[in-house]
């Protein structure tokens, strides 16, 4: 390194201000029921909440959804998803697809985590849910247990930077794609699904 860069370096370096710690800032405690909120705040986002018993009831109760709405009985999965070790015997007339859905298809996916704050479900990247699948079909299907349903984003990211390395991206999904960007009226569906149904289990 030259003398006159050295100089600019150390220049610099003395202009700086002085290191500030960073605060301890401290959430507020949460005081009500995660889930309750969570299904409050998804509903709100125009997003359809089901309740369930347990994650085997999951091929049961998208089948009988599919079938109300009169959708094709095709159900695009991730291929290295959780999903798929579901009981699906017991919606006989559902076939499952490991290629990716189009913007006229069904997909289901499982959440890794849900925000009770704001009704948003948590996708980590990875096979088991790849980022694209998220804005490909019409119409998503997302299971997320109760369990995994927390106060706040940030309860999440403390979760996540207490594990070994971080996922490439995290996946945020509140509610149906929409835009209002035409006369400033909604449209559903503009980047992403027209409708979404999140299956709570647990």
């Amino acid at each position: 390194m030259s003398g006159a860069r050295e100089a600019i370096l150390q220049s610099i370096a003395r202009g700086r201000p002085a290191t500030r710690p960073i605060p301890d800032y401290g959430l507020p405690s949460w005081t009500g029921d995660p889930v309750s909120h969570f299904i409050a705040k998804a509903k709100a986002s125009v997003a359809h909440v089901h309740e369930i018993e347990s994650a085997d009831d999951v091929p049961t109760s998208i089948w009988a959804i599919m079938t109300e709405r009169r959708l094709p009985p095709l159900l695009h999965v991730p291929e290295a998803s959780p999903i798929n070790a579901l009981p699906w015997t017991r919606a006989p007339g559902l076939i499952l697809s490991a290629a990716p859905p189009n913007g006229d298809e069904c997909a289901a996916a499982a959440a890794d985590y849900g925000i009770a704050e704001t009704g948003t479900l948590v996708f980590l990247s990875g096979p088991r849910s790849p980022s694209s699948w998220h804005f490909r079909p019409g119409c998503e299907f997302a299971l997320v247990m109760r369990t995994d349903i927390l106060p706040r984003f940030e309860d999440i990211i403390a979760l996540l930077a207490a594990q070994p390395r971080m996922p490439a991206t995290l996946n945020l999904v509140t509610g149906p794609s929409r835009t209002a960007d035409i006369e400033q009226t909604i449209e559903l569906g503009a980047h992403g699904p027209r409708d979404v149904h999140i299956l709570i289990a647990g």
